[in-house]
């Protein structure tokens, strides 16, 4: 079997430079892809917790203003009431349509490209294991091919010796 020796050493080992400096680019994109997946997170439990006060606070309106219309209520002040209602019904449908909008597009954009960028790395890693092994191989068949030699050689004495133990002599 051919031996490529050093230059298939230097090839593969510039290869798996290259490939190990495209998977640590791609850890790097990976982390600031989660951190934005985080952020878009975060904004999101923000939103909703937005969202989940602006629906509270319209319930104690609503409990604490029941009597609107009564016989005790004066139709100004029932009337105050009503567009101050109105007004937190409106700051809630606001805050739903942010939160609706968020996810739709701010979180969406973030998780897919956590997923783009997750798949990304993993190529990455495939590829630098795929030169790593191919180095692996080469210098299994130069350690197979050395220990051969070894062998060879040592045959080669082997019989040289025996060779030279078998001569006979002259007697002189």
């Amino acid at each position: 079997m051919k031996s490529y020796g050093r230059a298939s050493a230097g090839v593969l080992g510039t290869l798996r430079r290259l490939r190990v400096d495209g998977e640590r680019a791609a850890e790097r994109v990976l982390a600031t892809a989660a951190a934005a997946r985080r952020t878009a997170e975060a904004e999101e439990a923000r939103l909703a917790a937005q969202l989940e006060a602006a629906w509270a606070a319209i319930a104690a309106a609503r409990r604490d203003g029941d009597d609107v219309g009564g016989l005790g209520v004066r139709a100004a002040e029932a009337q105050g009431r009503r567009r101050f209602w109105a007004r937190l019904e409106a700051q809630a449908g606001a805050a739903a349509e942010a939160l609706a909008r968020h996810r739709t597009q701010d979180l969406a954009r973030a998780i897919d490209a956590d997923g783009a960028a997750r798949a990304a790395h993993v190529r990455a890693r495939q590829r630098r294991e795929v030169v790593e092994k191919a180095i692996e191989r080469r210098e299994a068949i130069a350690r197979r091919e050395a220990e051969r030699r070894e062998e060879a050689a040592q045959d080669d004495r082997y019989a040289g010796a025996r060779a030279r133990m078998n001569t006979p002599t002259t007697g002189k």
